[in-house]
């Protein structure tokens, strides 16, 4: 979206939702935020970000709609325009009996293999014996690499619950891209509690157009055994089947391997000494095949949590098969409120086995502070540094305005009030 124009319709249909209901509470809130930034020698940015979002909920029929507009008031921060935006989503639920919904608009679907934004439908409702069942279909929400012409998704997931136990569920999704098949994808995914003690939740991705499996990833949970609580993790991820599709550079061949493959194992303790103290220690390995070397991450940290106090500190490990992945890594945040103000101060630093582009120990340093105008209205302000391989020195700020609105509204009144008062 290069201009407001959908966010407005949005906010239009928001304001007829009264036909739609006889009783009905609106809620939303509106974050603001300019940021001062110098990426690169004589340019200084300004960006100015609006995310709003907002809701209107009846007895069974709702609308919701959030999107967020980028002015910059200085140089262009992206894509060669100084204003931006986009509709992140807007749409209509309708919900029924056995725990039935259905949404039309642009939709946010989290079902299985598919995490989606869409433009259509997306509808799931409880059956017997504990199954369930969603479905969606549309046009999925490009960005702007090509035309939406030709492009549509669909799919779903069965899932069967006991309850208390265990949940496990199917799932499937397709997407063509200018008629010709984009992303076809099957999954399981599954939270089993044996036992209280217990639980074991994951997911593993199929690609069904390469025959291959995308991704493994499984997380099991043991305790809390007296102040002690332990998680473990494994992974694996395929780089040629999972990043197929991606839209971010970072991840899209010849950035990365398409032959590689790499499987994460970990463990970490949390002990909470007192109901205000933490300590926690973790261990985490990178094994990569075709590298043929691996990389571990360990260490531990503490944390202090009080009523109007907190604070923390960590040291970490990185033993890598590069120089950029052989380095001590140590960390120390305070923060502090002080009636209807609130400060933090966060510092870390990363020092190198051996000095990466001369730089032998890269800094962080920021500070956050921010004050409560009403429960409705909070001001911030942000400032950080930092000195690393890439940058010699790198300063940013940034002012933040938070508003949270409400009011409730009946077709024999007017609005009460914001807070229904």
């Amino acid at each position: 979206m290069k201009n407001p124009v959908p966010l407005l319709f949005t906010l239009l249909l928001l304001a007829l939702f009264p036909a739609a209901a006889s009783a009905y509470d609106v809620s939303g809130q509106s974050r603001t935020y300019l940021w001062s930034l110098q990426p690169a020698d004589n340019v200084n940015l300004l960006p100015l970000y609006e995310y709003l979002n907002a809701s209107a909920d009846g007895e069974s029929v709702s609308f919701r709609a959030g999107g967020w507009y980028r002015w910059d008031l200085r140089d262009e921060s992206f894509e060669g325009t100084k204003r931006t935006g986009d509709l992140q989503y807007a749409y209509l639920n309708v919900r029924g009996p056995k725990n039935s919904a259905a949404s039309l608009g642009r939709v946010l679907v989290n079902e299985g293999v598919a995490a989606e934004r869409i433009d259509g439908g997306y509808a799931k409702t409880d059956l017997w014996g504990g199954f369930r069942i969603a479905a969606f279909g549309g046009a999925p929400v490009e960005t702007d690499r090509d035309s939406r012409s030709g492009d549509s998704v669909y799919g779903g997931r069965i899932s069967q619950s006991v309850a208390g136990i265990s949940t496990v569920g199917v799932s499937y999704l397709k997407e063509k891209n200018d008629s010709q098949d984009y992303r076809e994808e099957t999954g399981v995914d599954l939270s089993i509690r044996p036992f209280s003690k217990l639980e074991v939740l994951g997911k593993s991705s199929y690609n069904d157009l390469m025959r291959g499996w995308m991704q493994h990833a499984y997380y099991a949970v043991l305790g809390p055994f007296g102040p002690v609580r332990v998680t473990g993790e494994a992974s694996r991820v395929y780089y040629g089947r999972y990043f197929l599709s991606t839209t971010m550079t970072a991840f899209a061949f010849p950035n990365i391997n398409p032959y590689e493959t790499i499987t994460t194992t970990g463990v970490s303790a949390d002990v909470a000494a007192t109901d205000k103290f933490t300590v926690t220690g973790d261990y985490k390995k990178y094994d990569y095949d075709i590298l043929n070397d691996s990389a571990a991450y360990y260490g531990g940290k503490l944390a202090y949590r009080g009523e109007s106090f907190g604070a923390g500190a960590a040291y970490h490990r990185m033993d890598g098969p590069t120089d950029a992945l052989r380095y001590d890594e140590a960390r120390a945040y305070v923060t502090k409120k002080i009636a209807k103000v609130d400060l933090t101060v966060d510092g870390m630093a990363v020092t190198y086995d051996k000095p990466i582009n001369g730089i032998k120990t890269a800094t962080a340093l920021s500070g956050a502070l921010g004050y409560s105008f009403t429960p409705r209205a909070w001001l911030g302000a942000d400032v950080e540094y930092q000195k690393n391989p890439d940058y010699n020195k790198d300063v940013r700020s940034m002012l933040t305005f938070n508003y949270q609105f409400d009011a409730s509204f009946t077709s024999a009144s007017k609005a009460k009030a914001p807070g229904g008062k």
